[in-house]
């Protein structure tokens, strides 16, 4: 009989990422008797969560043998899956600081996380950490997954992948967002209810507009996308009752009905462009293109461009420790987890992951990041590349996609080639080598002005960069 699994979650105190995670484990009748290890550095955080896991445990008469600790290395050895999701640095404090820093210098980001300068710093302060977590593994337990949700995770995943021997995954949810933009523009296919001035923003104060229209989404619709993470590309998209090719209705609807001509309005330029629908929506996919941050034409009003809303999400990470700790004080019935998309927590669906590779029960995954092996021909080997995957005890096949139309695989291989160069710099601490990936990024035109941001970077963050400073 094969063991149960033993899941390590790092980062297990986020109440952003933790009680979703929690919730999907616990209640999942296939995964009783696995082992759950809980790491975070933040011991009050961990504290919480604990207890919190505890607590839906018994109530859920789950059976799962919950440990935790501050110290990774204590429950490691024997992993099966180590799922990391982590920030270094205070999340909503330094990735304000990400955009503020290019601003004060003349660079007005659109978003600043996985592209423009912002992203550069977001990459050498998780990169150090990212790093020695797959160097424990590579001791404690080489025959680990390593499941990666932290961004940019196209960077991340790289470096785990090329400079270690562990295997890893980077996980992502936001296909989602290319599901809800279609069924928005099919909305009157199904009679699916849209919000007036629906967007797809991925800010906290709209997921609960934004989910609803999300979960029909995916009950109508099925989608073959494949690329880069946040800008992908889909290939096929059908109706999933009756298998109907939707891409010629698709387009015609949200190229031509002047209802949709300012819906996305972004991506919807894009995908008359290129001819391929990108997944992202306009909040992400604008952190990979030129066209985006010019400071006469003004392209965020043109396209609405919506910052990311940092105080929305100190807000949200409020109510959710409030939740947490509301259920662990008995205040709040543990079924308000049991579906958590009413809190507009979304699923990654790790337990279907780990039932597939250590049970062999096979299970299909739309957003598959892993080192390109010829799933995208025309993208670089070895670079990380998205498709959907097929998992079973046999590892992950990722699907083989045809070539990405020219100008979308420039786009994509500039990404690539540019992530490759972040990593060397952040894992070298090589000012010379920032200074070049900041030059190369889409949203910089002036060598004095990237040589300035990378200082006030570097200053700025010292604390957490301390590879650029030894």
């Amino acid at each position: 009989m094969i063991k149960a699994p033993k899941i390590v979650m790092i980062g297990a105190g986020s109440a952003i990422f933790g009680l979703g995670a929690l919730s999907g484990i616990i209640q999942s009748k296939q995964l009783r008797g696995a082992e759950l290890a809980l790491v975070d550095i933040n011991e009050q955080g961990l504290q919480t969560i604990t207890a919190l896991a505890h607590k839906l445990n018994e109530a859920w008469d789950a059976g799962v043998r919950i440990t935790s600790s501050t110290e990774r290395t204590e429950l490691l050895p024997g992993a099966d899956f180590v799922i990391v999701s982590i920030q270094v640095g205070p999340r909503e404090e330094v990735w304000e600081l990400d955009w503020q820093i290019p601003l004060r210098h003349g660079v007005r980001q659109p978003y600043a996380e996985n592209g423009g300068p912002g992203a550069f710093a977001h990459t050498a302060r998780n990169l150090p950490v990212m790093l020695d977590i797959a160097r424990d593994m590579e001791r404690l337990c080489p025959q680990a997954w390593y499941l990666n949700l932290t961004n940019p995770l196209i960077r991340l995943t790289w470096a785990v992948s090329n400079y270690t021997g562990v295997k890893v995954m980077g996980l992502c949810h936001q296909l989602l967002w290319g599901y809800t933009m279609a069924a928005a523009v099919l909305a009157d296919r199904w009679g699916i209810p849209v919000p007036e001035g629906f967007h797809v923003h991925t800010d906290a104060d709209n997921m609960p507009r934004f989910v609803p229209v999300a979960r029909a989404a995916i009950q109508h619709l099925d989608i073959k996308a494949a690329g880069i993470n946040h800008f992908s590309w889909i290939y096929d998209i059908r109706d999933k009752e009756t298998g109907e090719d939707l891409y010629p209705q698709l387009r015609e609807t949200w190229l031509t009905d002047e209802r949709y001509r300012h819906f996305e309005p972004l991506s919807r330029e894009i995908f008359e462009i290129f001819g391929m629908m990108p997944t992202a929506g306009d909040s992400h996919m604008c952190e990979f293109l030129a066209q985006t941050h010019d400071p006469i034409t003004k392209p965020w009003e043109k396209y609405d461009l919506k910052l990311q809303s940092w105080e929305g999400n100190r807000r949200r990470r409020a109510e959710r420790w409030a939740l947490a700790e509301a259920i662990v004080s008995g205040k709040i019935s543990t079924d308000e987890l049991r579906d958590v998309t009413k809190y507009a927590m979304l699923d990654e669906g790790i337990p279907n992951m780990v039932m597939a590779l250590h049970h062999n029960k096979p299970y299909y995954h739309q957003q598959c990041n892993l080192p390109n092996t010829g799933q995208i021909p025309n993208l670089p080997l070895g670079a990380i590349v998205e498709t959907p995957g097929l998992m079973s005890a046999a590892g992950i096949q990722p699907l083989a996609f045809p070539s990405l139309p020219a100008g979308i695989a420039e786009l994509c291989r500039r990404e690539l080639a540019r992530s490759e160069l972040v990593v060397e710099a952040a894992i070298k601490g090589d000012r010379q080598l920032a200074l070049q990936a900041l030059l190369l990024d889409p949203m910089i035109s002036d060598i004095d002005q990237a040589r300035a941001i990378c200082d006030d970077f570097l200053v700025t963050f010292k604390e957490y960069l301390p590879q650029f400073w030894t």
